[in-house]
């Protein structure tokens, strides 16, 4: 949504607010009286809203135009057909001026908002599309050059490994491209969509919709059952809890846990399980990326790569695209093409296919 439209819609609406307030006392007729509340109610229900609910915002700004022009309307009759105060007529001719401004106003909001949603798939071939990305961080009077220059394209459905020793910037570029973090400069793009245009609120939905996140240490709550940490996304996203308790058993299965896990706690699980758990987390609200930071970094070469197995299987079974950064060259071979990654720069691409998951580990 334009910035710029959106401030003016938001000056006249607040004008508007100051003059309900201040022609409140002067007016005679419960009609209007009401009508006046009616725009104010409607405002402030307005203004609540404005970054979160676009269509719920647009609506009321609509109905509060219109109110706002028929009690003008009805003020200036008033002033004409009864002789009413001065103030009436001069309130009702502002109220018919704010009244059309707005209307006008919320009619540029809704065709900016009719364009589209700003997360839509614009991209059919790539689901990630890094390019010349750098990322400084300043530590007092020193620059720190943790990215620099990267560029690279990932397809739909591909399984993809970043590679490269502690300190690399392997981890710094998963960040950026999960929208945890911004480049310095440089753009990314997620489904086609530049996602240095988003807000924060934008990133957040994005986020939500079209990113699962796989950590290294679970990052799972442990005060709560394994089935609350599942539904964790699909509450944000405003999944019924019928549907989130049946996409979590379903989940549950396909990584191979029972059902009866739901109402464990992470904590009596163990580290294969807890990532397992932490893997259907990610894909509780059908994500088209996968980001894993490290998946097998806590556990051992066994359960380690009984983990990768699941991965590979969700990439070839569900096409999920996923993207992962290790040091480990084994997990690493499970992936179509590696990434090589040192002090910031991709110093090598590396085409292998694809290990078999039947003989890893």
């Amino acid at each position: 949504m334009n910035l710029k439209t959106s401030l003016l819609a938001s000056i006249v609406f607040g004008v508007i607010l100051i003059e309900r307030a201040l022609i409140l006392p002067f007016l005679p007729s419960g009609l209007m009286l009401w009508g006046s509340i009616g725009v104010v109610l409607l405002l402030a229900l307005t203004l609540l809203f404005l970054r979160s609910w676009k269509r719920l915002m647009i609506s009321s700004f609509m109905f509060a135009s219109i109110l706002e022009a028929l009690t003008g309307a009805l003020q200036v009759a008033l002033f004409i057909l009864a002789n009413q105060k001065l103030v009436i007529l001069l309130s009702g001719i502002t109220a018919l001026l704010l009244g059309f401004s707005g209307y006008m106003l919320t009619l540029e909001l809704g065709e900016e908002a009719a364009k589209g949603d700003p997360l839509r798939v614009t991209d059919p071939e790539y689901a990630v599309v890094v390019e010349n990305v750098h990322k400084y961080y300043y530590v007092g009077t020193v620059t720190v050059h943790a990215l620099r220059g990267i560029s690279l394209r990932v397809r739909k459905g591909e399984f993809v490994a970043i590679m490269g020793p502690s300190g690399s910037g392997k981890s710094t570029l998963l960040n950026i491209i999960g929208a945890l973090d911004r480049p310095t400069s440089g753009k990314v793009y997620i489904d086609g969509v530049d996602i240095s245009k988003l807000d924060s609120d934008e990133l957040a939905e994005l986020r939500n919709r079209k990113i699962g996140f796989v950590f290294q240490s679970y990052n799972l709550i442990n005060r709560t059952t394994v089935l609350r940490n599942i539904e964790m996304p699909a509450i944000v996203a405003g999944m019924s809890r019928k549907r989130r308790a049946e996409k979590a058993k379903q989940l549950l299965r396909i990584m191979g846990l029972d059902e009866t896990a739901l109402r464990r706690r992470p904590i009596h699980l163990s580290g294969g399980q807890q990532q397992r758990v932490a893997i259907a987390r990610a894909l509780m609200n059908n994500p088209t990326i996968i980001l894993a930071d490290e998946p097998t970094g806590n556990l051992d070469s066994k359960t380690g790569a009984e983990v990768m197995r699941y991965l590979r299987k969700l990439n070839k079974e569900l096409g999920v695209t996923i993207i992962l950064v290790t040091h480990d060259r084994s997990v690493a071979e499970m992936a179509d093409r590696i990434f090589h990654i040192r002090d910031g720069v991709i110093v090598e691409e590396e085409i292998i296919g694809g290990r078999d998951e039947k003989k890893a580990g």
